[in-house]
This record gives structure tokens, sequence and C-alpha cells, in this order.
């Protein structure tokens, strides 16, 4: 299923021009994504919640508890409270206070990803959503520019748009660099451009986002393995350098739990970040 929205241009005015033989103008063609980003794209799509993996992560720099390693299992082959299990949080095995925390992250989840279902068939269907510091936006594939290229890969910038798709959100730039002979993902990078605030008392100067895409199986696309998010975060005047540190490993293949019916339902429509 393709990920971008093609901007249909509007049509010109129509001039009569037959004294001088000319076929009045029709409608400008719609925008259409570079090839190679679009192939990589639809690949990414297809291919998510196939994926059961462990993923440790390690945040700090807010306070000294947050400074801790988490461990998860990840499987979406398991019904929807079962599907993010914590196996260690701090070096301890999970409470029953939290393992019943992370039941309901992946009950939530299921959730939104099913509502987003049913949305998708009232549109198009071949949007992506992208959550940036709580706000909803779109990338713009068919107005991606070449950044750089050599002969193994083309690095592309990718605006983004707000989520009804109507104005640009240039509060961040999304680099993304292509595998030519893969045609699928090898590394991506958001970056905030410009301050923001998260609710009242909090606000972040500037933050980064990397994602390093790696094969797992020669027989499926590139999956996301490394992500590392930093961000300069203000709190009550208070400054704060937060890093989270995120590393997936021991992939294996699975049919997801929304499919157990032997019904393909739509991608995941929302990347949170």
């Amino acid at each position: 299923m393709a990920l971008w929205m093609s901007l249909a241009a509007t049509a010109g005015t129509w001039v009569h021009l037959a004294a001088e033989g000319q076929v009045p103008p029709g409608p400008a063609p719609a925008a259409t994504p570079p090839a190679l980003l679009g192939d990589a794209f639809d690949k990414l799509m297809d291919n998510q919640g196939h994926w059961a993996y462990t993923q440790t992560h390690v945040v700090e720099g807010l306070t000294a508890r947050l400074k801790r390693e988490t461990v998860l299992r990840v499987d979406p082959s398991r019904p929807y409270a079962e599907q993010i299990k914590p196996l260690a949080i701090g070096g301890e095995p999970p409470t029953p206070a939290e393992l019943e925390e992370f039941r309901g992250i992946g009950e939530r989840a299921a959730k939104r990803r099913l509502r987003e279902e049913g949305e998708s068939k009232a549109h198009s269907g071949d949007e992506l959503k992208i959550s940036l510091n709580f706000q909803i936006v779109t990338p713009d594939l068919a107005h991606a520019t070449v950044l750089s290229q050599d002969e193994r890969s083309v690095t592309y910038v990718v605006p983004l748009l707000t989520k009804d798709g109507g104005s640009p959100f240039d509060a961040f730039q999304v680099t993304a660099r292509v595998n030519r002979q893969r045609r699928e993902f090898e590394h991506a990078t958001i970056r905030q451009r410009a301050p923001m605030r998260v609710e009242l008392i909090a606000k972040v100067s500037d933050s980064e986002i990397e994602c390093d895409f790696t094969p797992v199986d020669p027989n499926f696309p590139a999956v996301i393995t490394r992500e590392t998010q930093r961000a300069t975060v203000t709190i009550l005047f208070m400054k704060r350098l937060l890093k989270l540190e995120m590393k997936r490993t021991d992939f294996r293949r699975v049919t997801p739990y929304d499919e157990r019916f032997g019904v393909k339902v739509g991608p995941i429509r929302t990347i949170q970040f």
C-alpha cells in the first residue's frame, strides 16, 4: 500500500486558443514521489507488525530514577494485552503493577490500530501519520528532494504537512537514506528546526531522532534495529539534556494477531516519537 498522498494540482483556467491551432490545457498532472523513495515506504508499511523482537532501551537525563534500562519482548502475534511484555526494568524483574501497566499499553495500542483501520475505509488509506511532540504530521513524499547521492544510496529531504495535509509543518526536518539496490531504507533522521512548547511547563529547544535500518532476514526488507533520541528540555527554568537509546534484537517473523482469522488488515498508520 502506498504511503504518500499525491497532491493534485488545481485545474487552470481554460483559454480558447482555437484560432492559433492550440489545444486548451487540461489540469496539471498530480505530483508523484520519487520511485526509489516510494518503493522504500511501501516496503516499510507492508512489513509493519510482522516481527517479534526484544527491545532494550535506556532513558537518562530527567531524574536519577529514569536513568535505567528497560527490556521488553514485543510480539504482535500475541493477544493485545500480551504484545508488550516487560522482561526487566532497572535490572529487576517487573512488579505486578508494572506488568499490568504494560498490558494496558498493549490494549490501548490495539484500539488505536483498529480505529485507524476503520478510518482508512473512509479515506484513501495511503497516509502515514507521525506523532512528534504530540503533533500529528504526515510526510509529503511527492515533494521530496534529493539532498545527496552516491553509487550506493540516495538521501532525500522529505517535507512534512499538518494532519489534514493542508499546510507545511516546518518545525522538523526529515531526511531519509534509501539503498539503491534493495530499494529500502538504511537510515532516517528527524531534526527539530524551531523551539517548541510541550504543555505549559516544558520547552524543547532542540531535538533529534536517528533511526538505523538493518536487514534481519534476506527474504524481507530491513527493519529498525536502533533508534536514538536526544532533546534539550527546559522545565520550570531548569535545562536538561534528555537521551534515549533503543536497540532491537532476536527478531522472529510472525503473523499479526489482527490477522488471526486470515484477513489482512491495513498497516499501522501512526508512528509515535
